[in-house]
């Protein structure tokens, strides 16, 4: 879709035009002013239906009175949540999913257009396995998350540290972008290196050969070539 600015570039506008109108006065109804509201996107060929989001993620959401779930658009829904602590869950939780197609949740932003909400990011907890065991605390778990992706926080004691098996961070990923699989570190001042995987919890519908999430193999534009593996299982 072509934005407003190169439609507009070649226009010759009239009087009228130019003038304007200005709206948000003072006083005036803003939508969401009666419940708080946030815009989700389904990212699924398939289309998917009001009802049957909130009949299931609403119940999770807003168990005691519920949520009301509108189309707007093929996949983008507007949800009005009866419950303020549903919003704060719908919006600092997840992934979320629908079947297993990823739903990215923006806030309702009253001054946006639909086009402008671009529904490109998600949250997810990531697993992060063979870290040394003197380095699973807050300052490796935030390191790799901005390094991953947009840094939220990181599973630790009050301490600060998270000895374990693995280690649990939660960061905000980029849709388009491809999964990744693990990380070279290297350890203190030395020349030790370690690779270390990550296991992604809740990890929605993504094709194994690109990585991306909310892709199916009909969409991707990466062929394999005879005797060419799929990067990620299948």
């Amino acid at each position: 879709m072509e934005k407003v600015e190169d439609l507009l570039k070649d226009l010759r506008l009239s009087e009228a035009e130019k003038k304007g109108l200005h709206i948000g006065c003072p006083g005036e109804k803003e939508a969401g002013s009666g419940g708080a509201l946030v815009l989700q996107k389904v990212l699924s060929e398939k289309p998917a239906y009001a009802e049957g989001i909130a009949a299931s993620l609403g119940k999770v959401w807003c168990p005691l009175k519920g949520t009301l779930c509108k189309p707007i658009r093929d996949n983008v829904f507007l949800f009005t949540f009866l419950q303020p602590s549903g919003r704060r869950k719908a919006l600092e939780d997840g992934p979320w999913k629908v079947g297993n197609d990823l739903l990215v949740v923006e806030e309702f932003i009253p001054e946006k257009s639909l086009d402008e909400y671009a529904f490109a990011t998600f949250l997810i907890w990531i697993c992060i396995f063979k870290l040394p065991l003197g380095r699973m605390n807050q300052e490796t778990g935030e390191a790799i998350g901005i390094e991953v992706g947009d840094f939220v926080e990181a599973e630790v004691g009050g301490d600060g540290t998270a000895v374990g098996e693995f280690m649990r961070i939660k960061v905000r990923l980029k849709v388009a972008e491809p999964l990744r699989r693990e990380i070279l570190l290297q350890v203190g001042g030395g020349d030790t290196v370690k690779w270390c995987n990550f296991e992604y919890e809740f990890l929605p519908e993504f094709y194994f050969t690109c990585g991306v999430v909310g892709h199916e193999d009909k969409c991707c534009n990466i062929v394999l070539g005879k005797g060419e593996k799929q990067q990620y299982g299948k």
